[in-house]
């Protein structure tokens, strides 16, 4: 008993905690901001991680390739639900904040200025996976051109032994992903429906006192006693008839409530049966490196496959090596995460190669013939990286130093050292990309 009545306790505690305050608040409703004026004018996000920033700017280039442009705008709702859920797993502290906003989607081609889709939704949740590492700035780092070892804080002004300074993109508390659902009801709409019964229930006890006094009257003396019957029944009406009417409108409701429950549980259950590995991927990779995150893997994950759906040659790209012709993703003009990956296995290959498979849940959006065609689509990603690997505080494929020449360069598209020639392994630093298939 006094287990349960101690569980009980920290749940109250727990469901009390998510109202309270708290610093990812301000950062998550700083972001949606940010992305909507990205989507409007180009900005670029303040708050995205370095991963996200680049696909952002792919899937901008891509638009502008394919002829259109998207325009997103979300709202935040000013008295909608919103919470934050934080894990602290030394060195991250990851959390998952959300908060109710209106959304609206607009696809316009821009030679024509004709709207080729729009699509508003009233009852979205706007999730956002935020990242911190409060030992960050205080992480020691070694400079790649001298060796010299300090920490983030010192090096963000460069390498004080050789004056070396580095684009640090990769800051903390950073946004690596984000993701919008719609809620099952619209609350608005919910709000509206005692308003709506009790207007109802009025009107009704209306005309059923109006009818009374009517065929009353003739019928009293004084007639004024006709007006207080009337009176009655209008009262007996209107409070029977807001039951009735809000008795009748609950089980109409709930009907269509099941009957919408029961097909997008229907249509998530691949989501739902892939959010359940969650926990046995953590384990997986945790053997490995103790420092590994789950939202920092996954937002690095989606970012990988938007950056590989959005770019236009694939052939030299560091972060995949798998092959280049997939025709399918060429007319992807938007991608949207359903909240789902599915860890489905992992291995050791050649001795010191962790091979990890996953599958992502997509809704993906494609220009076909000058067309939108809208898809529920997953695709199996697997991913590769030496067991040397550690996480890198400072690291950006855009900004890599040689380790022979120690030249820095934009490894994305670049294989080797345009400077001295030699190769560049990305596996020995982050995850690359070698297969990727729906």
């Amino acid at each position: 008993m006094g287990g349960f009545l101690q569980n009980l306790s920290e749940k109250i505690e727990e469901i009390r905690d998510l109202n309270k305050p708290k610093p990812q608040d301000a950062l998550r409703d700083s972001f949606i901001n940010e992305i909507t004026r990205f989507y409007d004018d180009g900005t670029e996000p303040e708050h995205a991680s370095a991963d996200m920033r680049y696909y952002l700017h792919q899937h901008e280039k891509r638009l502008a390739d394919m002829g259109v442009k998207i325009q997103r705008r979300y709202t935040i709702t000013p008295d909608g639900v919103k919470a934050t859920r934080s894990k602290n797993r030394p060195p991250y502290t990851a959390s998952l904040s959300f908060r109710e906003c209106d959304s609206s989607t607009q696809i316009t081609n821009i030679s024509t200025q004709k709207i080729l889709k729009k699509h508003k939704n009233t009852a979205s949740i706007f999730y956002t996976n935020i990242l911190d590492r409060a030992d960050s700035q205080n992480a020691e780092y070694e400079c790649p051109n001298c060796g010299n070892r300090a920490t983030l804080a010192i090096f963000s002004n460069g390498c004080p032994m050789c004056g070396t300074r580095f684009q640090m993109k990769q800051l903390f508390p950073c946004v690596s992903n984000f993701y919008l659902l719609s809620q099952l009801a619209d609350r608005k709409s919910m709000d509206k429906i005692i308003p709506t019964v009790r207007n109802v229930a009025i009107l009704f006890a209306l005309g059923v006192g109006a009818y009374t006094t009517v065929t009353t009257w003739g019928q009293c003396d004084p007639h004024y006693v006709a007006l207080l019957f009337g009176l009655g029944a209008a009262l007996l009406a209107g409070f029977l008839g807001f039951i009735i009417f809000y008795l009748t409108f609950s089980i109409f409701f709930a009907i269509f409530m099941m009957g919408k429950m029961t097909s997008q549980a229907i249509s998530t259950t691949d989501v739902q049966s892939a959010a359940l590995t969650k926990g046995a991927l953590t384990k997986a990779m945790q053997r490995f490196d103790p420092e590994f995150s789950y939202d920092l893997f996954e937002g690095k994950v989606i970012s990988l496959f938007r950056a590989i759906a959005y770019s236009e040659d694939r052939t030299n790209m560091s972060i995949y090596r798998g092959d280049p012709n997939l025709p399918d993703l060429d007319t992807i003009i938007d991608i949207d995460y359903r909240g789902a990956m599915k860890y489905l296995n992992s291995s050791i290959q050649n001795g010191d190669n962790l091979v990890l498979l996953v599958r992502i849940y997509l809704n993906t959006t494609h220009l076909i013939n000058g067309k939108i065609v809208t898809k529920k689509e997953d695709y199996n990603m697997t991913l590769v990286k030496k067991l040397t690997a550690q996480e890198n505080y400072g690291f950006s494929i855009h900004a890599v130093n040689c380790k022979t020449c120690a030249a820095s360069f934009d490894a994305m598209h670049l294989l080797q050292c345009p400077s001295c020639g030699s190769p560049y392994h990305l596996e020995e630093e982050d995850w690359v990309v070698v297969g990727l298939k729906q």
